[in-house]
Order: structure tokens, then C-alpha cells, then sequence
């Protein structure tokens, strides 16, 4: 039996120096644990990741690592994300990452002999094609560790002790998620007088509106009747559109900057939120974990709103959630299709090349790469909205699968003009600079509110006694483009857009209102609307607008100790006045001018 007496468990994101690996905790509900990740884009890391420990007692040990064979959904052949565990100085005989499961899995390593007391451990990547590491494993026991996640969780339990997580403290109102609608529902708030918890998975704000994801803006603001919401997007947006561009486009700092600003708002960057307590229909608490360290946290509050994009915390909670495309008789929409499906928008993987005035070379892919051909890769210099994967994968379950096929066509794509295309030779000087490793997600949860958003609310523009902000995005529906879903059945990666233009309409409050749970509200992705009608909300500056009218809604709660239901019969006015006034700042120069339109690329961009 492995226990504390016969083992150490090391987790690799707690190595004392990380060297150039990349600590990875998008996946955290599917992995049960942020990991190291090799993300060098085809060139070897030239820094191990590097710590020390203690073995308990002399003896001869069985070195086990918790990895993962990326490329296995796709590909037979050997697989590029690959690494070596150096103890003591030596590397082990053992290759790691080349499992021929498509799940994270325990492989084996050597057996050494140890003595008590210090020793070293260190990962050593060889390809810089995104191997990774969740933990090691040293024990004297025989018996290997499970590899389902609810073993990988009780070898935690028993191995490193239960946590008790550090209090916090209480807020009027947990703002969980720091995208663009995190930022505003956590800025709005705070103008009015709350007192906000930001908590933020990573340490970059923004979303999918951040150097790490690289997707620009869309969407109309300061529309009336409530002409003054939007000029918190001006604060906070970029004064550049695009995607897949520099780092610099996406203006980073600025969004942090004006969120450090504001002093009635605690801003936890690097925490993800693991769990959510509630005492009835109410939320009393999260749980949250600091990604790299992965110690626990206990902020609790009066008004939570979920702002990830995936509905994380509204799952954690409980709450009812939509997902897939809806049956046109549920709803009675035209656009829908006939029958219930699960086929969803899917999440982009930036990446972009440039070319330079030197040659150079990139590994061909041939061995283990997407099988492209002259007439079905798509030879651009850069991703557009359009590069689209995992629109058939689970959106939840299937997080890292799509993400981890999102950079399998980056790097396939690049790599066969580099060694293959019929014209190469125009591609001698073009350098792979940037390819993200975070998804930029598109549609996962829909959190079901008081009231969910069909396709009629928004082409009849049918009134509502709680409209709020007015969103103005066509309903861009997403579908798996023809001639790529006859070459890559299940696994397309290009998308094409069908549109049905919208005038300008207003959208319930109900909809920012969790069914179930009172005091939990929603803005950005996570609002309730149908698969149709998330076709129009989703665009970046709208869920910003929202943000800013969820701020305000959770304010009227607080100062009023009401729930965020009761404000459409008894604070609506209320609400409408703040709307009317807005909480950006207006003596902040204009520069949310520009549309999302790139002709640069092969195909323009969407979001």
C-alpha cells in the first residue's frame, strides 16, 4: 500500500524553480490538479524545471510520473511531447509521455535506490512540443497508483494530508471569473460602494481578450436607451481589433491597471475556484486553489456571480445548466435544428508566423501530425475566428482534448509548408513566432436563469419590463465548414458562419439570474439564452455591457439586502437610473472605434 511511511509525492508545479516549463491550470476540473507543460514551440525548453526532497527511508524505489500522451486521440505514431526525469543528476533509462492510452495515466520510470534525507528531481524536455507533468512519484510499495482521477485525488489525500483552506474573508459580492465581463461586474459594483472579490484563474486579466488568447473585441456599445453603458469597455479594451497578433495589441496592463485602481476591489489572480458551498438556495462560499503552489483559499459572500465563461461556479453550485443545440420545438426557433443535438461553437488556438530575412527549419510532422494535403491545408500566416476546433468534443469533459487539437493543427499546418507544400520554398524564411496554449473558448455551460433568451426575443425585439443593456451582434451561428468536415469527419478545424442580422435589442435581466440559487448571478457566456440565441450574446463588448449591469444589480442587493430576482418588481427604477448614468468613466479618451474585420488573412476574423 503506498502511504507517507513508503512514498513522496511531488507535484510538479510546486518544483522550486519551474526553469522554462509553463504551468498549465486550465484543466483543473478534468485533471484534479494544474501540471508543468513544455510549451516551447518546437524548440527544446533550455531550462529544466528543477527541486528538491526528502526520502524517509533507505530503500529501493519505483519512480512513477503522472503524464500524458497528447497526440494520442489523433495520431498511431510517436508522439512529439515527450521528457526526461533527471534524480539526483542522472536521467532515467525512461522516455515519458509516450502512454498509449489518450487519458493521464502513471508511467512507469526505473527503479533506484535511494538514501534517507535531501535528493533532487528535475524535468528535462526534448522536443519543446508541449510534453507535461503533473507529479512524480517514488515509492517503495509494488503496487502501481490508479489512474482514474478519484484515485489520483485519494493518493493526494493520503499522501500530502487534507488541506484546510485560508479564510479569506467576506465580501458583498464574488465576482469569479476576470474576463471582460468579470472585470466590469467587478468594477461596476465597486464604484457603487461594495466591497468585491475578483477571483481570477490566471495571472493575466481579460479572457479571451488577453495576450494569452489574443481574440479582439466585438460588439456595439453606448447603444440607447442606455446610451452610457459601454464606456467601461473604453477604460478597459484595447484601442486595436484583431486576433492572433502581438502581445502588445491586447493592452494587458491596461485592464489590470485600472482594476488595481480601485480600492473596494481584492483581486486574487492565480486562483481557481474547486468549490462552492451553499446553506439552502444561497451560496455562502468558494473554495479556490493558487494554481502554481496549489493551496487552498475560503472567500465567502453575500452576491456571487459566475464570469468564467464556463459556468464552473455555477456547476460547483449546482445550478441547471443548457449546453449543445436545442430542438426547435423546445423553444419555437426557426434557426434551431430539428432535433436535439450536442454539436456547439467551438474554442480557436491562436497562433501566428512571420517572415524574417533568415531561413529556418521546423521537425516535419509527418510521423505524427494531422495528414494535410495540397489541397486541404490551408497555407495563411496566421489563425483566424474561422480556425475553430472541438465543435464535436464535449465542451466541458473534452476541455483539454480540444484545446491540445487546436495547437495539432497549428503545428501541422506550419510544419507541412515549411517541409512539404508544393511551394516550400516561399516558406524558407517564415518563422512559427507565437501559438497559444490557452483555448480560447467559445460556448460551454449555458447557466439556466428566471428566464432564458430565445431567437423570437431578439428578431421580434419582444419587450421586456426588465430589459437592461441592448446587444447589437448578428445571431452568428458556427457550423463545421463543409468541404473540411468531408476531410476530417469529427474533427474539423475551420468553421464558417451563418448570420442572420439583428437590430439593436434589449435583453432581461432575469437572464443574468440563476434558477435555483438566489443570490448567484451570471454575465459574459454563462447568461441564459438558447444555442440560437448565444449566437448574438457572445460577442466580447457585450458581455462587458452585461458585466456593468450585473455590478449594479448585485450593488441594489447588497445596499437593500434583497435578492438579484426581486429587483425587476421592486428596484427596477432604480436599476434603469443607474443604467442611464453608467459606472465607466466618460473623461477617458474614446477609442472603441474600430470593428472586427481583418482582410489580411485568408478568411476575415470573427469572434
Amino acid at each position: 500500500m503506498i502511504t507517507k511511511e513508503n512514498s513522496v509525492l511531488l507535484l510538479a508545479t510546486r518544483f522550486t524553480d519551474r526553469g522554462d516549463w509553463t504551468v498549465d491550470q486550465q484543466f483543473i476540473p478534468q485533471t484534479g490538479s494544474s501540471y508543468l507543460l513544455a510549451h516551447g514551440i518546437g524548440t527544446p525548453l533550455g531550462k529544466d524545471a528543477f527541486t528538491t526532497f526528502d526520502i524517509p527511508e533507505e530503500g529501493d524505489y519505483t519512480l512513477w510520473v503522472r503524464t500524458k500522451n497528447w497526440t494520442r486521440p489523433w495520431s498511431d505514431g510517436p508522439t512529439p511531447g515527450i521528457f526526461r526525469v533527471l534524480l539526483d543528476g542522472e536521467a532515467d533509462g525512461t522516455v515519458f509521455g509516450t502512454g498509449e492510452t489518450d487519458a493521464w495515466y502513471w508511467q512507469k520510470g526505473s527503479v533506484r535506490h535511494f538514501g534517507k534525507g535531501a535528493h533532487t528531481a528535475a524535468l528535462r524536455d526534448l522536443t519543446g512540443f508541449d510534453g507535461r507533468c503533473d507529479a512524480l512519484l517514488l515509492t517503495l510499495d509494488a503496487a502501481a497508483p490508479g489512474d482514474s482521477l478519484e484515485e489520483y485525488r485519494a493518493l493526494r489525500r493520503s499522501l500530502l494530508g487534507e488541506e484546510t483552506p485560508a479564510d479569506k474573508g467576506h465580501f458583498d459580492f464574488v465576482v469569479v471569473g476576470g474576463g471582460i465581463a468579470g472585470i466590469c461586474a467587478a468594477l461596476s459594483a465597486a464604484r457603487l460602494g461594495a466591497r468585491v472579490a475578483l477571483v481570477h484563474d490566471r495571472y493575466i486579466l481579460g479572457g479571451n481578450n488577453s495576450s494569452e488568447v489574443r481574440l479582439g473585441l466585438g460588439g456595439m456599445i453606448n447603444l440607447p436607451p442606455y446610451g452610457s453603458l459601454g464606456y467601461m469597455l473604453n477604460e478597459i479594451g484595447p484601442e486595436r481589433g484583431g486576433n492572433a497578433r502581438g502581445a502588445h495589441y491586447y493592452e494587458d496592463e491596461r485592464k489590470m491597471r485600472v482594476v488595481l485602481a480601485e480600492k473596494n476591489i481584492t483581486l486574487f489572480p492565480g486562483y481557481s475556484v474547486v468549490g462552492a458551498e451553499r446553506n439552502g438556495d444561497r451560496v455562502v462560499s468558494v473554495t479556490a486553489m493558487e494554481v502554481a503552489g496549489q493551496t487552498l483559499i475560503r472567500i465567502s459572500g453575500d452576491v456571487f456571480s459566475d464570469c468564467t465563461g464556463d459556468g464552473n461556479l455555477a456547476a460547483l453550485a449546482g445550478a441547471e445548466s443548457l449546453s449543445g443545440r436545442e430542438a426547435r420545438s423546445e423553444f419555437g426557433e426557426s434557426l434551431a435544428p430539428e432535433t436535439r443535438d450536442s454539436l456547439h461553437m467551438g474554442g480557436t488556438i491562436g497562433w501566428y508566423c512571420e517572415v524574417r530575412n533568415t531561413p529556418c527549419s521546423f521537425p516535419d510532422s509527418f510521423d505524427w501530425g494531422l495528414p494535410l494535403g495540397e489541397l486541404t491545408v490551408e497555407p495563411v500566416h496566421r489563425s483566424t475566428g474561422a480556425w475553430e476546433v472541438g465543435m464535436h468534443y464535449d465542451s466541458v469533459a473534452d476541455a483539454e482534448k480540444t484545446r491540445d487539437y487546436g495547437m495539432y493543427v497549428a503545428y501541422s499546418t506550419f510544419s507541412y509548408c515549411k517541409n512539404r507544400y508544393s511551394a516550400k520554398e516561399d516558406w524558407e524564411c517564415t518563422h512559427l513566432i507565437w501559438v497559444s496554449h490557452v483555448l480560447g473558448r467559445r460556448e460551454t455551460r449555458r447557466v439556466r436563469g428566471e428566464y432564458v433568451l430565445r431567437q423570437q426575443d431578439i428578431l421580434k425585439k419582444i419587450p421586456h419590463e426588465d430589459g437592461t443593456a441592448s446587444l447589437s451582434w448578428n445571431i452568428d451561428l458556427h457550423f463545421p465548414r463543409t468541404d473540411n468536415s468531408r476531410n476530417f469527419p469529427g474533427d474539423e478545424w475551420l468553421s464558417e458562419s451563418r448570420t442572420t442580422p439583428v437590430d439593436p435589442y434589449p435583453i432581461p435581466l432575469r437572464c443574468f439570474c440563476a434558477k435555483g440559487i438566489e443570490n448567484l448571478m451570471m454575465a459574459g457566456r454563462t447568461i441564459s439564452v438558447t444555442h440560437v440565441a448565444f449566437g448574438s450574446t457572445h460577442a466580447p463588448r457585450t458581455s462587458g455591457m452585461v458585466g456593468e449591469v450585473v455590478g449594479m444589480a448585485a450593488w441594489l442587493c447588497i445596499r437593500d439586502g434583497i435578492l438579484p430576482r426581486d429587483i425587476p418588481a421592486s428596484r427596477m427604477e432604480e436599476l434603469r437610473a443607474l443604467m442611464r448614468r453608467g459606472t465607466g468613466r466618460t473623461d477617458v479618451q474614446y477609442n472603441q472605434f474600430y470593428t472586427l474585420i481583418d482582410n489580411t488573412a485568408k478568411q476575415i476574423e470573427s469572434i
